[in-house]
């Protein structure tokens, strides 16, 4: 809780001022982002699925959207760690019937973030390398880079028989 004195010239009493969350979309510079970490800070937020052009290419359409949480700490190897959870669905078109349908997402990776210059060749067991840009870094980036990797190479539906007619009729051929 944080108490201001001021804020308004106007009015000289006290008042609560929360602390905002911070944004998936803001940009935080590696001292931002140091400082998350040492405090051990958790970001949450929902990105929409349209917003993401790079993943949004990839798509069928760009209906849905996918929730994030993004832990921060300071390792004690002394990388910066992020801990991102994603889920959420996206629409893609069956390479086997070429009708769309609806993909799950849901993963947890774990990221050692630094910038270009001091990103290590080898990185701990069990973290991703991620290279800040421009020493900064937006969640959002990170969170669409990740559910980019997570699309299949071929988009299929799980089992033949939820296929579209046109895989039912190949199959019968």
């Amino acid at each position: 809780m944080i108490v201001t004195y001021g804020f308004d010239v106007r009015n000289v009493l006290t008042y609560d001022a929360r602390p905002m969350s911070g944004s998936l979309r803001a940009w935080y510079s590696l001292h931002d982002l140091e400082l998350l970490a040492n405090r051990g800070v958790t970001l949450s937020g929902e990105l929409d699925i349209d917003t993401l052009t790079r993943l949004k290419s990839l798509l069928h359409s760009g209906v849905g959207s996918v929730r994030a949480t993004l832990r921060f700490r300071q390792r004690g190897d002394g990388w910066l760690a992020v801990e991102l959870d994603y889920q959420g669905s996206v629409h893609l078109v069956c390479q086997r019937c070429l009708e769309p349908f609806r993909h799950e997402v849901k993963e947890t990776v774990n990221v050692v973030a630094a910038d270009g210059d001091s990103l290590p060749v080898e990185t701990p067991a069990g973290y991703e390398p991620f290279e800040l840009e421009e020493g900064r870094l937006q969640p959002a980036q990170l969170i669409e880079d990740e559910l980019i990797v997570a699309i299949p190479l071929v988009p299929k539906h799980a089992r033949v028989e939820d296929c579209g007619s046109l895989a039912r009729v190949s199959r019968e051929l």
